[in-house]
């Protein structure tokens, strides 16, 4: 009976003690178990709350800028695609319509500015001409005498000289070369001889159109050559010193007492 008392005792502390063992390694256990499990809770409650949140709400701000600024630029550029398409060919018909105006435009003005230039050059061509007149081609007293010998012509000097610078002798020296062909031209048409007598000595009546400057020659009367000439000319009036003038275009006939008097032009 003393002892039963006893051994419940002893039996009731080694339980205690082993209970207070087994709390004090259980203990450590359970927080390690927490601690690991805390993360696990915090990752779902977030994946939880994420779930019941908008994305946006839960995006970083500057990666939210950077999506956002994307996106909008890819909008942009789908959305401008279609009006580049449509308003790049007016654009380009456009620029080809303004161009071909300009280049129209400055054809017409160069067109205009070479038509102005030619009159200007024209003008100025004529003034120089009027101011400074074309000298006529002129040829010595041999070459001349040759060309009316070809041509079936003759000369003749009262004098027997050629000397130009003596009254009474008959000198080409100097005469025009139109002169010479033009009274070869008349000995052709009129088919009479023509004998020159008059040239460019000295001792006819002085003039722009004179015998000295060679726009004039006398040539010896005949019956074929005198009626040539008041037949073919019609009569244009009296000269100052009474001889009867004959025109032809600009040839001027004079009918002197001993000679033709010719003016060629």
């Amino acid at each position: 009976m003393g002892t039963r008392p006893c051994k419940q005792r002893r039996a009731r502390l080694t339980a205690g003690a082993l209970l207070a063992l087994q709390i004090s390694l259980i203990a450590p256990a359970s927080h390690d178990a927490a601690a690991a499990d805390a993360p696990r809770s915090s990752t779902a409650a977030t994946t939880s709350v994420r779930a019941s949140v908008p994305v946006s709400a839960i995006r970083p701000a500057g990666a939210r800028t950077a999506v956002t600024e994307t996106y909008d630029a890819d909008v942009l550029a789908t959305a401008r695609s279609p009006y580049r398409q449509e308003t790049a060919p007016r654009t380009e018909t456009a620029t080809r319509t303004e161009t071909k105006t300009r280049a129209e435009t400055k054809t017409k003005t160069k067109a205009g500015a070479g038509a102005g230039a030619e009159a200007g050059t024209t003008s100025r061509t004529e003034a120089a001409a009027s101011s400074h007149p074309i000298q006529p081609i002129r040829i010595g007293h041999v070459q001349a005498t040759q060309q009316l010998r070809k041509a079936g012509l003759r000369w003749k000097s009262s004098g027997g000289c050629t000397d130009r610078s003596v009254r009474t002798c008959t000198s080409l020296e100097a005469v025009r070369a139109a002169t010479v062909t033009d009274v070869i031209a008349l000995k052709q048409r009129s088919g009479c001889p023509v004998v020159v007598t008059g040239g460019t000595e000295v001792g006819h009546a002085p003039g722009r159109y004179s015998h000295h400057r060679g726009y004039k020659l006398d040539i010896k009367p005949n019956d074929c050559i005198n009626r040539y000439i008041t037949r073919e000319h019609v009569l244009d009036g009296i000269r100052g010193d009474g001889a009867p003038l004959y025109r032809d275009s600009g040839t001027v006939y004079a009918r002197e007492s001993d000679h033709w008097d010719i003016l060629f032009r």
